[in-house]
């Protein structure tokens, strides 16, 4: 597979490593990131909802997470498909079932839907792309397969109804979710961290949380159980510097937020 970038935009923050940072830097970085300790499992996609979760990528080799949400339609953020000069740059893989060497099934990618309005939003600082809090609740994309692998990896449900809806669903789960990715560390095996705490939601729809994310992980699932079932009740959006781990949680944006327009372009064929 080509070389690949790693992008990761913040709070208005940038959480993008330097490539001539040391192996133990990075990990000592990595501990602050998972508030002190790393609950991550590697899981093995071959069951229900992580045969669904995937790895995208784009023209420029940056990677982010994905979920098949319709036989041909993933799910995902949208600062995936930001090149470091701030410019767009379009998904044109996802790949599933990846373990080590191997996947079970690809696809080309061809449509990318986004709110161009937040592109614009962006701010450029000190070299580092930032998304400040009044664009952030945009930073969703939806991705349009060539072949619908969905009909034999599986999709997953997203959650339907309004926030209120989505407290009281969040209230009966303990305020536990589950996530999971494929972050900057580990890029070729599925991460999970489950039952990490969601700790409550913003004015803009985020939900901010305490899942151990890393670059990668954006645009992974976050997910909440109903009815005895995982449905996607928020996808991982952005988190802060090791240095400003204390100011802030991680970054989710809720499913109310994005529902409508996502069944929009599902059906938009």
């Amino acid at each position: 597979m080509s070389h690949r970038a790693l992008l990761s935009l913040g709070l208005a923050l940038s959480l993008t490593l330097s490539p001539l940072a040391s192996a133990k830097e990075s990990a000592r970085e990595h501990k602050i990131l998972f508030f002190g300790k790393d609950e991550r499992v590697k899981t093995a996609p071959t069951h229900a909802p992580w045969t669904s979760v995937g790895q995208l990528e784009t023209a420029t080799g940056t990677i982010c997470t994905g979920t098949l949400v319709a036989d041909d339609v993933v799910l995902t953020a949208y600062h995936c498909f930001i090149d470091e000069k701030g410019r767009f740059d379009p998904a044109t893989l996802f790949t599933v079932g990846l373990w080590g060497k191997q996947h079970r099934s690809q696809s080309k990618v061809t449509q990318v839907q986004v709110d161009r309005t937040f592109l614009k939003g962006l701010k450029h600082v000190n070299g580092s792309i930032i998304i400040p809090p009044r664009i952030a609740g945009r930073d969703v994309a939806f991705v349009r397969l060539s072949k619908p692998l969905g009909k034999q990896e599986g999709v997953v449900e997203v959650f339907v109804g309004n926030h209120p809806q989505l407290q009281q669903l969040m209230r009966s789960n303990q305020w536990k979710v589950t996530q999971g990715g494929y972050p900057i560390d580990d890029q070729t095996h599925l991460l999970v961290h489950s039952r990490c705490d969601a700790t409550g939601f913003l004015p803009d729809g985020r939900l901010t949380h305490h899942c151990d994310t890393l670059a990668g992980d954006s645009g992974s699932p976050i997910f909440a159980q109903r009815d005895g079932k995982p449905v996607i009740v928020a996808i991982q959006s952005s988190a802060p510097d090791a240095k400003d781990r204390k100011r802030a949680d991680n970054m989710a944006l809720s499913a109310p937020v994005f529902y409508r327009q996502l069944q929009q372009f599902i059906h938009a064929r």
